[in-house]
């Protein structure tokens, strides 16, 4: 018993020394962090600012996406020639509410992920800037809730962890489809 005590103890150490090298901690020096709180913070017209900013790439992943302001941002972008890419949670195909059909009928590549409860990230990279809080791409997430979003530059490697996970979003899920 206490010979698998010794293994097990091994095993567990060399199991979070495997976590902590694939999830290193990371140094952000340089970077510049732009702070919104919401509502009426701001955070909403950051994220459409954001959109309207980029100039060759715009990727969302999102919970919800009900915002028409941040919905019409992503048109716009799409429209200029910039690479629009939106990974959503399975709730936007019967949410009526919901902005997926409005951008998947503008031409904007929209998919659902639904290979979890629920997929509840909100991120957003617009070329090389990073935003993400726990506000939701919604009009209640800027206007009616207590909620925060954070944007980022020059933070490379912290931009590389999200596109990382943007990508395994994007592989994992399927074209949107209205009503799923």
């Amino acid at each position: 018993m206490r010979r698998f005590s010794r293994y097990a103890a091994v095993l567990l150490f060399l199991a979070g020394a495997l976590h902590a090298q694939t999830n290193p901690p990371m140094a952000l020096r340089g970077a510049t962090v732009q702070v919104y709180f919401s509502p009426d913070g701001g955070a909403a017209r950051a994220v459409v600012g954001m959109i309207d900013g980029a100039r060759q790439r715009v990727m969302l992943a999102g919970y919800l996406l009900t915002s028409y302001p941040i919905a019409r941002a992503l048109k716009r972008a799409h429209a200029r020639g910039v690479q629009v890419r939106v990974v959503l949670d399975s709730a936007n195909e019967t949410d009526r509410y919901s902005g997926a059909t409005y951008l998947a009928r503008a031409g904007i590549d929209v998919v659902i992920d639904k290979k979890y409860a629920i997929m509840h990230h909100k991120f957003i990279i617009a070329d090389r800037t990073l935003g993400f809080g726990s506000m939701n791409f919604t009009r209640a997430g800027d206007e009616k809730n207590a909620e925060n979003f954070n944007i980022f530059r020059g933070a490379p490697t912290l931009l590389d962890r999200y596109e990382k996970e943007f990508e395994r979003l994007y592989r994992e899920s399927a074209p949107y489809r209205r009503g799923g």
